[in-house]
């Protein structure tokens, strides 16, 4: 019931309270109407996916970006159209950069245009229902909630395991407790709303360090570490992106630190469960890829000027190209399909361009085909998908016990740290979903994966209001790496797809995952414009 109450409350409260667009001016343009510019970035053209649309031959399907700036000016750009574009009397020189102000003439193609200012009645009326927008939920209930959750599954582990547990153990799950009510005060004290995120991903650790003490007690304070870590680079990551100016300047570190990452990887990879996706530095073990999704997001991401620069898609295309080689090498089939996906994803936002995408489709089917047929362990994989039950006690030995034991949860589980499923290889982790189902029940496993799904819709519907093509796409380019990631992870312990290895974002135990999961979550905080819920935007007063 505090599951439920804590889950759906936030749900409801994350999907509910969208941002009011706001009108930041019009375009006007001779015989063919009045445009109110609601997006910091437009596109002009003759093409129906453009912003503003101006129905002539004359006009290029993209003809211009025009981009409203910090300090509340515009830039226009032309994108190199046959028939040109001039500003005040000067033509614009293609690529190239123009500041324009209210009231200047703007000829695209023959057709006079200008932009005009919202009228003080209607700023003021934007500021208004800006500030009229429903509240996010208060989070101080749903942290009573989660702590009684919290003690109450101190109690029951210790019930489970008896002497089992140590102290270090409790001390880890109140740690969790104390940080989680730091983290709120301090950014409520700051003015912030909008706590939603946060709460879903305080609720899933809990369950992480749950199962993790139930499988292996001895690692619980390194998740408690590794949480820690994730949470201060998530608070990082949102305070970085204010600046997409910044952020552009470190996508060639980031993109040399990525293919420095992974070639490490390729080197000093150890094997474990088939995969060379580990790198073993003195008694920890890190996997490369997982810090490696995150960059992938922000090289993959960009403002809409960027997005018409060849350059730069063929030098995200190529990047995309380096990082699927090298995993296929590692024998990391599963987190290649998640890269492969969000490539797809980030690609068709970036492009809109159906065509390019089917055919990415076609190609990457077919060098799949060549990988089930030169790579052993794939092709066992999915020799023995569908068919586990023909051989219960090897092939198909981890996912008929998942299938069994989380069946045998039923609806609300046997209690955290009375399951068998953790005597199984890679329960805590591959197999995580039959754990939850034995341990916790299947309504909070159903419930954990409506979490990430409503993660990935609110990254759709943040789409409308976004400042930005840059915090959409990367909001998008998560959602589909998280959601990928956990169809795979759920669908391949109940045999629904073969076993890829992944993990299931914030619940599998190992640190690098845990981190990486916090750390995804700052792409969704910076995509969220209702009024001072996201950390990534400056407070309004």
């Amino acid at each position: 019931m505090l599951a439920i109450y804590i889950l759906v409350s936030s749900i409801i409260s994350l999907l509910r309270t969208r941002p009011t667009p706001e009108i930041w001016g019009y375009f006007l343009v001779e015989d063919g109407g009045n445009f109110p510019l609601t997006h910091w970035e437009n596109v002009i053209g003759r093409s129906k996916s453009a912003d503003i649309m101006i129905p002539l031959k004359t006009v290029s399907k993209n003809q211009v970006i025009l981009c409203r700036r910090e300090d509340e000016r515009w830039m226009i750009k032309d994108l190199g159209s046959k028939n040109g574009t001039v500003v005040n009397g000067v033509p614009l020189v293609p690529e190239k950069r123009y500041i324009v102000d209210v009231g200047d003439e703007i000829v695209i193609s023959g057709v006079h245009c200008t932009i005009a200012p919202a009228s003080l009645e209607e700023a003021a009326n934007n500021r208004a229902m800006r500030k009229g927008d429903r509240e996010p939920v208060a989070p101080w209930k749903i942290l009573l909630a989660i702590t009684a959750f919290q003690a109450m599954t101190i109690v029951q582990l210790t019930m489970a395991l008896g002497s089992d547990i140590t102290a270090t153990v409790v001390l880890s799950m109140v740690a969790l407790c104390v940080i989680m009510w730091v983290y709120v005060s301090v950014f409520k004290a700051l003015g912030r709303k909008g706590f939603e995120m946060e709460m879903i991903a305080f609720f899933m650790t809990t369950i992480n360090l749950a199962v993790t003490t139930s499988a292996r007690p001895g690692d619980t304070f390194k998740q408690l570490v590794a949480m820690v870590i994730g949470i201060a680079l998530m608070i990082f990551m949102c305070i970085y992106m204010r600046d997409l100016k910044r952020t552009r300047k470190i996508r060639p570190i980031l993109l040399g630190l990525s293919v420095l990452l992974l070639l490490f990887n390729l080197v000093f990879g150890t094997m474990k469960y088939g995969a060379a996706n580990w790198v073993r530095i003195g008694s920890m073990t890190i996997q490369p890829s997982e810090v490696v999704k995150l960059a992938f997001i922000v090289i993959g991401a960009g403002t809409l000027e960027e997005l018409y620069e060849k350059r730069n898609t063929i030098l995200y295309a190529a990047f995309s190209l380096f990082c699927l080689g090298c995993l296929a090498l590692m024998g990391d089939f599963g987190t290649a399909l998640i890269f492969f996906a969000t490539y797809l994803v980030v690609s068709f936002l970036r492009s809109g361009d159906l065509s390019r995408m089917i055919l990415t489709v076609v190609g990457a089917a077919a060098m799949g085909l060549m990988v089930l047929r030169f790579e052993t362990y794939i092709a066992s994989r999915f020799a023995i998908w569908g068919h586990v039950w023909d051989d219960p006690a090897d092939k198909g030995f981890q996912q008929t016990r998942t299938m069994a034991f989380g069946a045998g949860g039923g609806l609300l589980g046997h209690g955290a740290g009375n399951g068998s499923l953790k005597y199984v290889a890679a329960s805590d982790t591959d197999l995580v979903f039959g754990f939850v189902m034995e341990e916790w029940g299947l309504i909070i496993a159903v419930l954990l994966v409506l979490c990430l799904v409503t993660l990935t819709i609110f990254a759709v519907i943040s789409i409308i209001a976004g400042r930005s093509t840059f915090y959409t796409i990367a909001a998008c380019g998560a959602a589909t790496m998280i959601l990928v990631q956990t169809m795979l992870n759920i669908f391949g312990a109940v045999d629904l797809f073969p076993l890829t290895g992944v993990t299931f974002p914030f619940i599998s135990t190992g640190g690098t995952s845990m981190m990486a999961s916090w750390a995804m979550l700052s792409f969704f905080k910076a995509s969220d414009m209702r009024r001072n819920a996201s950390l990534a935007l400056r407070k309004e007063e």
